[in-house]
């Protein structure tokens, strides 16, 4: 899952240079036109997780250091003070849309971050999420994130494997209950489907 990092950082460094030639500014790709990108400079982009705690966001921290210094990259790291921390998210967006950075990559904690990432679009930063799909999905530019529903669907089938035939009582125990968020209803439909369990009527 973490393959994914260094090849988001260099599309959003591709993507932010597109058109660029020498030493002149252009435009930035995103929803605007508001930022504008030197080629004779390393691009700015900053990666937000969900926070700074679980060794997952760390690592992703770390890999996403490695590939900035190999693709010229300046990079701030940024996350929300814990998993579901929107707020903090929302901060850290505003903050590189004023440093006037290219590009923001991001590992969504919930849909109340989607206005502050449309501004950001709009001033022309190229959004990219991570590991969690927004909702919609074209609150950013693109994705780069596991087939959530596929991955539960192989847990679940393995699970079955194991009971064979056996009665399982199930118990689906998402991250929060104030927040719809894709990963956790993904997982959850693709484990039913794994179990042989129709999800639309799991009677």
């Amino acid at each position: 899952r973490l393959g994914f990092v260094p090849l988001a950082l260099a599309a959003a460094v591709t993507l932010a240079l597109a058109g660029c030639s020498g030493s002149a500014a252009t435009p930035a790709p995103g929803s605007g036109s508001g930022a504008s990108v030197d080629a004779s400079k390393a691009v700015a982009v900053t990666l937000i997780t969900k926070d700074s705690i679980n060794p997952f966001w760390i690592a992703m921290q770390n890999g996403a250091k490695q590939a900035s210094e190999a693709n010229n990259v300046k990079l701030t790291i940024a996350a929300g003070k814990e998993d579901g921390d929107e707020a903090g998210q929302v901060e850290a967006i505003e903050a590189a849309v004023t440093r006037g950075e290219q590009g923001i990559l991001i590992t969504p904690n919930g849909p109340g971050i989607n206005t502050a990432i449309k501004n950001a679009r709009d001033q022309g930063l190229y959004v990219i999420a991570l590991d969690t799909p927004p909702e919609p999905a074209d609150t950013v530019d693109i994705t780069f994130a596991t087939d959530n529903f596929a991955a539960g669907e192989a847990i679940g089938k393995w699970t079955a494997a194991q009971l064979d035939g056996k009665k399982a009582t199930i118990a689906l125990l998402d991250a929060f209950n104030d927040k719809v968020i894709s990963v956790d209803y993904n997982r959850d439909q693709g484990f039913l489907t794994g179990m042989g369990i129709d999800v639309k009527d799991p009677k």
